[in-house]
């Protein structure tokens, strides 16, 4: 089964608790009215204040996070040593969610590792199941090497904004939410409306919902409602919980194979911006789960690395 709920969270801690320092009406507000075009709505340059708040919200609640070619960078500089090569006997697996907005972090793992097995779906949730991930094991020699990377994910807005994402490369003049689902999962449980009955006409959402109750223990009490950053970190759990479940179950059959399993969260900035925090990094080798550690990240705005759960 692999990791515990329990366990998990204990990683996500770091994210939770740094959740009441925030308001929006931080001292960077003052800078706010002149860093977005009315027109274009991107964030307007010549002001050294104009990240402030999404900067300050980013290190609060996902120290450490890294940007998007970085952290692909950096998992290649881990793994060669371990002897994982690109395009020779490695095959890299990506679960994203469906979001185009995600599509800059596969484009980035493709350009270092190769064309990706897909396996990812609505908030990044791994419903692919077992004849997708024994599909992806097939598709390399049985000594070979695998890489997963499984994100969930979340915007954060030029204001500091939790959830808050501005789609310019697609031509919406307003903010959007990210992640959609996620934030409908949220707004169902706040307003006591939560329907878990199974619609073959929404069938991933009526499985997200489902999924994320049964493996975390978030909360479904209207009077307790979790936010949107809460019901991301219990995606999270629940997609890291799945993956390693899947890869020891392949293990057992292939001793000679290894996994490399990076999950996390893909964090959507202002001006196009992508980042992403990673929960757990782990390499799966003849049956035993050990932590990766990668090098913390090269942003002077980040004054914390990255956080790998023990086993």
């Amino acid at each position: 089964m692999g990791s515990s709920p329990s366990r998990i969270q204990r990683s996500s801690h770091l994210v939770s608790t740094s959740r009441s320092n925030l308001s929006p009406s931080n001292s960077s507000s003052q800078h706010r009215s002149n860093t977005v075009c009315p027109y274009c709505y991107r964030l307007t340059r010549g002001n050294e204040n104009v990240d402030d708040a999404f900067q300050i919200t980013l290190q609060k609640l996902f120290p450490g996070a890294y940007e998007l070619e970085e952290f692909v960078f950096q998992t290649k500089q881990t793994l060669v040593p371990n002897g994982f090569y690109p395009h020779v006997n490695t095959l890299v697996c990506v679960g994203l969610c469906r979001d185009e907005i995600t599509s800059p972090f596969e484009e980035k793992i493709e350009a270092m590792w190769g064309r990706a097995f897909i396996c990812g779906s609505l908030g990044g949730m791994l419903f692919c199941g077992n004849t997708g991930f024994a599909a992806a094991h097939h598709h390399a020699p049985e000594t070979g090497r695998f890489i997963y990377y499984c994100f969930t994910h979340i915007a954060i807005d030029h204001e500091g904004l939790v959830g808050s994402v501005y789609r310019t490369r697609s031509g919406m003049n307003e903010k959007s939410t990210a992640c959609g689902a996620l934030a409908a999962f949220a707004a169902e449980i706040a307003s006591n409306t939560l329907n878990l009955d199974f619609d073959e006409n929404d069938i991933e959402m009526s499985m997200l919902k489902r999924h994320i109750i049964k493996q975390t223990d978030l909360s479904i009490d209207a009077k307790n409602a979790p936010d949107l950053l809460q019901v991301t970190m219990a995606a999270y759990e629940t997609i890291t919980i799945d993956l390693e479940r899947h890869v020891r179950y392949d293990a057992e059959h292939f001793e000679d194979r290894q996994y490399a399993l990076f999950t996390g969260v893909q964090i959507h900035g202002p001006n196009g911006m992508d980042y992403c925090w990673v929960g757990k990094a782990s390499l799966l080798n003849r049956g035993i789960l050990s932590p990766l550690v990668l090098p913390p990240t090269n942003d002077p705005m980040s004054t914390i690395g990255i956080h790998n759960e023990q086993h």
